[in-house]
C-alpha cells in the first residue's frame, strides 16, 4: 500500500559518538536509477553499536550528523527515471553495498570488494549506514539494483534477518560445509544463530556452539548438538572431548572479538577450515601461525555476498531460519536510544532489536 510522500521526515541522527537525536529533515529525492523507500523496519547490529560508540573514527561515519542503519526492510514509494527493477508498492530488502559496478572486482561479481570502497568518490562505492545515510529514518533512497523483492508472507521485521543471513550463507559456502561435517560456531549472536541453522540445513549432523549467557539456550532451542559456556569450562578442551580429540571440520567465528578468533583457529582439526565473520573494531589478533601453516588450515574472511541475497530470502521465507525467535524486540524510532541500549546490554535476552520508523 503506497502513501502520500511528505516533504519532511524523522531520522535518528548521530551528532557525536554516543549522541543520537531524533531530528526532522527533508525527505530525500531519488536521483536517476534510484528508488525512494518508506523504511518499515531496520535492525540494530553489532557494527551499528561499534559505529555509535566511536570504533571507526573518521571512517564510519565520515561526517556528523549521520544516520546509521543498514538492515533495511522497506516499501518502495517512488522511482526515478531509468528504474524498471522495482515499482511503487513493492516490498523489498536493501543490500547495504552500493558499488561502482565498473572496477575489476565489481565486474567479476564480487562487488562487496569494490575497489572504490572507502574513497567516497562520486559514483563510487558507498556502504549504507556506514559512509552514507542509512535506514534509521522514515525514508531512504537506494539504487534500484540493490533492492530485492520479498514475498508477502514475510513480515518487514522478519525480513531484517535477511541481511545477516546473506553473510552466514556466504560463510557456509566459502567454508565448503558438506553433509557429515562437524561444525563449531563461535558466538551465539544473530550471525551465529543463523550460521547454526544454515549448517544444519546444509547437512551437518553435529553443530557445537561456543558462547556465554542466555543466547546459548536459544542456540540449543534452534538445534545445536551441544552448547559450551566459555565462562564455565575450557572451550578448547571441551571441543576436543566432543570430537574425539580431532577437532571440528569447520569453525565459523561470529563473535567479532580477538579471543573468539584465536579460539576458532586453535580448535579446528588438521586440514580444517575457519570462516571469520566478526568485525572487531580494528583490534590486532595474535595468532599462532605455525598451526595455520603446519596444519594447512584454510582461513576465510567473510562478508555479505551478492549471490546469496535471493537464496537467503527464500530460506527465510521458507522458515529455514526461525526469525520469530531471533527478532526479540521492536522499538519506534523515537525510542532509538532505548533500543540501542537494549541491544548492547542484552536486556531481556535481546538478540535482534528492530527499529520501526
Amino acid at each position: 500500500m503506497t502513501e502520500t510522500i511528505p516533504q519532511r521526515m524523522k531520522a535518528a541522527r548521530l551528532h557525536a559518538f554516543g549522541d543520537i537525536r531524533i531530528d526532522e529533515v527533508d525527505v530525500p529525492k531519488p536521483e536517476p536509477g534510484y528508488a525512494l523507500c518508506r523504511v518499515r523496519s531496520c535492525g540494530i547490529c553489532g557494527t551499528d553499536a561499534h559505529i555509535y560508540n566511536g570504533a571507526f573514527p573518521g571512517v564510519w561515519p565520515p561526517y556528523f550528523p549521520f544516520t546509521q542503519g543498514h538492515e533495511v526492510a522497506a516499501e518502495v514509494v517512488a522511482v526515478a527515471e531509468g528504474v524498471d527493477r522495482v515499482k511503487p508498492g513493492d516490498r523489498v530488502v536493501a543490500d547495504d553495498h552500493r558499488p561502482c559496478l565498473t572496477c575489476r572486482m565489481c565486474r567479476t561479481g564480487r562487488y562487496v570488494l569494490c575497489e572504490t570502497a572507502g574513497q567516497l568518490k562520486p559514483g563510487g562505492h558507498r556502504l549504507c549506514g556506514h559512509d552514507v545515510d542509512g535506514g534509521f529514518a522514515e525514508y531512504l533512497t537506494c539504487p534500484a539494483h540493490v533492492l530485492h523483492k520479498i514475498p508477502d508472507n514475510l513480515s518487514f521485521d522478519e525480513a531484517v534477518i535477511v541481511n545477516t543471513a546473506t553473510t552466514a550463507l556466504n560463510a557456509i559456502n566459502r567454508a565448503r560445509i558438506m553433509p557429515g561435517d562437524t561444525v563449531v560456531v563461535v558466538g551465539p549472536g544473530l550471525m551465529g544463530l543463523c550460521a547454526l541453522q544454515l549448517a544444519l540445513t546444509s547437512g551437518s549432523p553435529r553443530v557445537l556452539v561456543l558462547g556465554r549467557g542466555d543466547r546459548l539456550k536459544v542456540a540449543k532451542e534452534l538445534g545445536a548438538t551441544e552448547t559450551i559456556d566459555i565462562t564455565a569450562e575450557d572451550p578448547l578442551e571441551r571441543v576436543r572431548e566432543l570430537t574425539d580429540g580431532r577437532g571440528p571440520d569447520t569453525v565459523i567465528e561470529c563473535a567479532g572479538n580477538p579471543e573468539a578468533m584465536k579460539v576458532a583457529v586453535a580448535c579446528v582439526r588438521r586440514g580444517g577450515r575457519v570462516a571469520l565473520t566478526g568485525v572487531n573494531g580494528n583490534q590486532e589478533v595474535p595468532l599462532v601461525t605455525d598451526k595455520i601453516v603446519l596444519d594447512e588450515l584454510d582461513i576465510y574472511g567473510v562478508r555479505s555476498h551478492p549471490n546469496t541475497w535471493e537464496a537467503a530470502i527464500a530460506l527465510v521465507a521458507a522458515g529455514k531460519l526461525d526469525t520469530k525467535r531471533m527478532v526479540t524486540h521492536t522499538f519506534p524510532l523515537e525510542r532509538f536510544v532505548e533500543g540501542m541500549e537494549t541491544f548492547v546490554q542484552r536486556k531481556e535476552g535481546a538478540i535482534r532489536v528492530v527499529i520501526n520508523p
